[in-house]
């Protein structure tokens, strides 16, 4: 009677801790699945060396649905001088420009030229700003939407603590809140050699930028998972900044899958938003930086150093070849 009894005392407890073991690990993937990202890209109409307006096309087509195939909500901030050929406004550029709203994103305001406030006076940029508001928000209220969200060039918010508090309140009196990006990157480096190798029919360089790209965008988002949780206890609802350009295009796909790997869902730039870190104080810095590294700033954390793009991959965008 004894001995049953042991064996039954034990084979409970091996149930037991199966049971603990199996929640802990279901617990862990939880946490693990509750990882949210929401991607956004800069500078439309592209990023890098100019394309003709067939290619410029195909690449937006492509980049537009590989996103709804991974079932992505986007956002993208728009650079309106792309919009003009020659002085005058493209109609087909425009046409372009559209596919992303029929595609469902929302667009926002990168300024009309690009300008940063590292470089052009605030005078400079609230004109610039205004200027490339032009298009972007008829289109939008053509569908009844607003232009909610604006994004500084270079994510430059002012030289000095003033200037960007003056540039802020002039935002938010035009009816903008900031869309600002956690997960920064150089994707637009690799970006470019990528387009030159291609323009040049050179696939092994391709090949050998693009087996860099993902594994470097991975280095990215865990350094940044780490650093939002040194710096406010978790993991944000984080936003991706990426570029409108064929690398993206050609392997946005890949990158879903890197994602999607990691634990992410994929939201809107709105649902990032809601996140309370993104009402923390962020510190004016000189350089453009994540606003992770901003809200670590601002707590007098110091400054991390986030992971390098590749030597060779630099001195072939420094070299231009």
């Amino acid at each position: 009677m004894k001995r049953n009894f042991l064996r039954i005392t034990v084979v409970l407890c091996f149930i037991l801790m199966t049971a603990a073991a199996v929640f802990a690990q279901q617990e862990a993937e939880g946490k693990t699945a509750r990882r949210e990202v929401a991607v956004t890209f800069d500078d439309l109409l592209w990023q890098g060396p100019a394309p003709g307006t067939e290619a410029l096309r195909e690449m937006t087509l492509k980049l537009l649905q590989s996103a709804r195939v991974n079932n992505v909500p986007v956002f993208a901030d728009v650079t309106e001088n792309k919009l003009y050929k020659n002085g005058k406004l493209d109609s087909e550029r425009v046409a372009i420009l559209k596919m992303w709203l029929d595609a469902g994103a929302e667009l926002g305001n990168h300024t009309y030229s690009h300008l940063s406030l590292k470089d052009h006076t605030l005078e400079r940029v609230k004109e610039d700003l205004i200027r490339g508001e032009t298009v972007t928000k008829r289109l939008l209220a053509e569908r009844g939407m607003k232009l909610r969200y604006f994004r500084h060039p270079e994510l430059q918010t002012g030289p000095d603590p003033e200037t960007k508090r003056a540039f802020e309140e002039f935002l938010a009196a035009r009816g903008y809140r900031v869309a600002p990006v956690t997960i920064d990157n150089q994707d637009f480096i690799f970006a470019v050699v990528y387009a030159r190798a291609k323009r040049q029919g050179d696939t092994g360089l391709m090949k050998r930028v693009v087996d860099e790209y993902i594994p470097y965008m991975e280095r990215m988002f865990e350094f940044f998972e780490k650093l939002s949780v040194e710096t406010v206890g978790y993991e944000v609802k984080q936003v991706l900044l990426l570029h409108a350009n064929e690398l993206n295009a050609d392997h946005f796909g890949d990158l879903v899958r890197m994602m999607r790997k990691r634990g992410y869902n994929f939201i809107s730039l709105e649902q990032a938003l809601l996140d309370r870190a993104y009402s923390l104080t962020d510190a004016q810095s000189s350089k453009g930086l994540s606003w992770i590294h901003r809200w670590a700033l601002a707590k007098g954390m110091e400054m991390r150093q986030e992971p390098r793009e590749p030597e060779w991959l630099r001195t072939l965008f420094m070299n231009g070849r």
